[in-house]
């Protein structure tokens, strides 16, 4: 598969990028330690991988001058307060975390570690935090961008699919404690819109192809499948069943696009990863997560597969490619 990038902001994104992690000559000599808690997979994208070498450019390069102390729940989340609390015990000097789940079982195993999440979506809503422009305690972090994303979503499918698509689904996770505020986006979305939507769950990979038999019984005109652990974990499951049902989908995050997956809408997680890598970097040097306010991404990126495209017989309407970001042909 070949991608043709016509993503008009590269050229600034990379300039940022580049001052964002230009290797810093005060980095402290000591060894410092990192937990990482996720509640994915190591093949959960973006993940561990990309923040070390992000934080390897600001100096601290794992096994020299960092030390890692990383714990994934293997996408059963009931594991995450056990993990927090092993990675609490190994007294790191500060923990990264993924969501909003990670950051809630972190929040309760401890209040003195500095703890910096990557993909939370409304941390103040959801109570991860008491203020986003100097949060309070011991944590702080980045969000996954503008609020009401789910609703974005739901308005980005209409377009693509054209005014005689009415009806579509959501699906959930209901391990994810953000799933509950994410659905209601999707719903008040879907009353504006004056569309029907209902919500399936899945929560364990082997509740995806019964979510995907109901949501064809629906007999829905497109899918909205939010960005989550779980979903970005079982991608290659998800693109296949979407495929197979011949179900027009829009998903959270890019990865799943560039499997195979027809469209997403989203922040750029490795932009979340990057500007977590300088957070941490500050924490290490003695900042508090108070001097930090929560970072809100301000550029979202529409991602477009024009192969899958053609495999559903869509015919893209030229306001949604001149809107997208990236097109893969």
């Amino acid at each position: 598969m070949r991608t043709t990038t016509i993503r008009r902001r590269d050229i600034l994104t990379g300039a940022v990028g580049l001052c964002a992690i230009t290797i810093s000559p005060t980095a402290a000599a000591r060894r410092m330690r990192m937990g990482w808690l996720s509640a994915g997979t190591p093949s959960t994208l973006p993940g561990l991988a990309l923040l070390l070498t992000y934080l390897s450019a600001l100096g601290w390069r794992d096994g020299e001058t960092l030390e890692v102390v990383g714990r994934q729940a293997e996408g059963d989340t009931s594991k995450l307060p056990n993990l927090a609390a092993e990675i609490v015990a190994a007294h790191p000097d500060v923990i990264a975390c993924t969501g909003t789940s990670e950051a809630s079982a972190l929040r309760a195993a401890t209040t003195e570690i500095p703890i910096v999440f990557h993909f939370i979506p409304d941390p103040l809503a959801l109570g991860i935090v008491t203020s986003l422009a100097r949060p309070t305690g011991n944590i702080t972090g980045i969000t996954v961008g503008a609020r009401l994303l789910e609703g974005k979503r739901l308005e980005t499918l209409v377009d693509l699919l054209g005014p005689s698509a009415r009806k579509f689904v959501w699906l959930g996770n209901s391990q994810n404690i953000s799933v509950n505020s994410l659905w209601a986006d999707a719903a008040a979305a879907a009353a504006d819109l004056k569309v029907d939507i209902v919500r399936v769950d899945a929560s364990s990979a082997d509740a995806i192809e019964p979510a995907f038999n109901a949501i064809a019984n629906q007999g829905a005109s497109g899918v909205i499948v939010p960005f989550d652990f779980l979903f970005v974990a079982e991608k290659q499951r998800i693109i296949a069943l979407a495929s197979e049902r011949r179900l027009p989908t829009i998903y959270g995050s890019r990865p799943l696009v560039l499997e195979g997956g027809l469209i997403s809408y989203g922040p750029d997680m490795r932009e979340n990863l990057r500007r977590g890598a300088t957070y941490i970097d500050s924490l290490f040097k003695g900042a508090r997560p108070s001097d930090l306010p929560v970072y809100q991404p301000s550029r979202l990126e529409l991602v477009l597969n024009l192969k899958a495209a053609k495999a559903l017989g869509l015919t893209i309407p030229p306001a949604i490619l001149l809107r997208a970001d990236e097109v893969i042909e």
